[in-house]
């Protein structure tokens, strides 16, 4: 689950490379980024219908007990399915959105994919502290999308309502996740 993240997360640094080279078609290789990741999800679809639940964990921030810590059950199998899924469809309806003048669309095209790995980290996080920090990282990437025209007024103020309003609620998820961590004894959610 991590190198898959991982792996989302190294084509949206590509992305704008990839399209400054190639042009706006790069979109439909980099679809079959979170199309190849949605393949490994539906194949652990058997293993997840029958109860399991796969767990990864890595040290993190071992000071305040955070830990890279990732789960996939059934829901986080269908949510992570539905991330991927969508992710690859709007890259590939990209492709033909685009003109190939369209000013800021290399920018455009790291954040969407860095917007996709976020959300999937968001979905298999399994600690409390892990999922505030994706929350965060989809609030900055969703301001930057939504505020992509930056040069029209009603972009940018659209993007700041939302940079507002998200992050006004991930610092009150984050007090939440610090009380339940508390009163637990653990920020993991399995658990």
């Amino acid at each position: 689950m991590s190198l898959l993240i991982a792996v989302v997360f190294t084509a949206a640094a590509i992305a704008p490379w990839l399209l400054l080279h190639g042009g706006r078609r790069m979109f439909l290789p980099l679809a079959a980024v979170p199309l190849a990741g949605a393949g490994w999800v539906a194949a652990q679809g058997g293993r997840v219908a029958d109860g399991e639940i796969r767990t990864e964990a890595y040290p993190w921030v071992g000071s305040i007990g955070v830990d890279l810590a990732f789960a996939m059950g059934s829901l986080q199998w269908l949510m992570a399915l539905i991330v991927l899924v969508i992710g690859a469809l709007v890259l590939a309806y990209c492709a033909w959105y685009f003109d190939e003048d369209e000013v800021g669309v290399l920018l455009f095209a790291g954040v969407l994919v860095a917007f996709m790995a976020a959300m999937l980290g968001l979905v298999l996080a399994d600690d409390l502290l892990l999922l505030y920090v994706f929350w965060e990282l989809t609030t900055v990437f969703s301001f930057l999308l939504i505020g992509h025209h930056s040069d029209r007024r009603g972009s940018r103020q659209a993007g700041i309502q939302a940079l507002v309003v998200t992050t006004l609620g991930g610092l009150t998820m984050l007090v939440g996740a610090l009380i339940l961590g508390h009163q637990a004894g653990t920020h993991r959610i399995s658990e």
